[in-house]
């Protein structure tokens, strides 16, 4: 990991566009992805933050393939389209935003992983592209989760895709020297988005870490939960995460942090008002730009400060990562 893993008063790196190479890709079964991208040295980030990434051609290989010429030089004017671009749903107008998990230091730079679940045009492309080719990020982006106070155990809650930050949590947590377990969820086993050493036993209601996670894919102990129970707990990861703390953490001062659908997230909100327990969220939605500029983000979030006692706060310029007490649920 970076320094910023060790070291919670190091600036993040500043957002910027980098053509970063695809160093390898693996294949998680189901619809999950896991893509390792090549960072510059110097990139610095923490779990919760996230990448916005082109899935499509870049403006020169789009107009070759359509076969029209396309002046396009870095400060000169913006290229003119023929209006193919908006008629092909091949090329994705705008970026896909992906979480930041893992992150490695090597001596040539930084290795980042990402998760992708295959959704979409864009994830699909994103998802196909071959080792060794260039992907267009900008980037780090979001703000980021925070640790816990040192007496407080880390619980980390993720459904699917959702699950990408968490891991890379558990890693900043575990280099903090700090206490935490990951609780996974997802419909069914092999849509679990983790690579597993073997076939997870299915252990009904009794939430207990999974023996086929190795602690080279997460740093923490790891309880799997797949609502048709092939898997691990039987019902979602929240349920699990409370029935985890009735049974093991009954009087011990927790935090919780979740990623995921909006109803996981929701549940893991109650739970945590329940327990009186700080809990950190990151949002899903829809990012177009990542940076504060096409609105399409905004959430409803508690503000003592307006007449109405709530405002609109945009997710990629105010989130990802928000304090769960200051949504609105509607």
């Amino acid at each position: 990991m970076p320094d910023a893993a060790t070291n919670p008063e190091q600036e993040v790196s500043p957002a910027r566009r980098l053509d970063m190479p695809l160093l390898d890709r693996r294949d998680l079964g189901g619809e999950h992805v896991r893509l390792v991208l090549g960072g510059p040295a110097d990139w610095v980030s923490r779990p919760g933050q996230f990448i916005n990434v082109r899935c499509g051609p870049a403006p020169q290989a789009a107009a070759a393939g359509q076969r029209r010429p396309l002046d396009y030089r870095e400060g000169g004017p913006w290229p003119r389209a023929a209006g193919l671009e908006l008629r092909r749903r091949r090329l994705p107008l705008v970026r896909r935003p992906m979480s930041l998990s893992r992150l490695r230091a090597e001596a040539d730079g930084v290795r980042i992983e990402v998760l992708v679940r295959t959704a979409g045009t864009g994830t699909r492309w994103l998802a196909g592209r071959d080792v060794g080719s260039a992907l267009d990020v900008l980037g780090p982006l979001g703000s980021h989760f925070t640790p816990p106070a040192p007496d407080r155990m880390a619980v980390l809650v993720g459904g699917g895709c959702g699950t990408a930050p968490l891991v890379g949590l558990a890693d900043w947590l575990a280099a903090l020297g700090r206490e935490a377990v990951l609780l996974v969820g997802a419909a069914t086993a092999d849509r679990l988005p983790l690579a597993l050493e073997g076939r997870p036993e299915a252990t009904g209601k009794r939430p207990v870490p999974c023996a086929v996670v190795a602690e080279s894919e997460v740093r923490a102990r790891t309880i799997l939960a797949t609502e048709d129970g092939s898997a691990g707990f039987a019902g979602t990861a929240v349920a699990a995460a409370e029935r985890y703390l009735e049974r093991e953490a009954a009087g011990r001062p927790v935090a919780l942090y979740g990623c995921g659908p909006e109803p996981m997230l929701r549940s893991l909100a109650a739970l945590a008002r329940r327990r009186e327990a700080p809990c950190q969220v990151s949002l899903e939605e829809y990012m177009g730009c990542g940076i504060g500029v096409c609105l399409s983000c905004v959430r409803k979030m508690r503000d003592p400060s307006s007449e109405a006692g709530w405002t609109y706060r945009l997710t990629c310029r105010d989130g990802p990562v928000v304090d769960a007490a200051d949504i609105i649920w509607e």
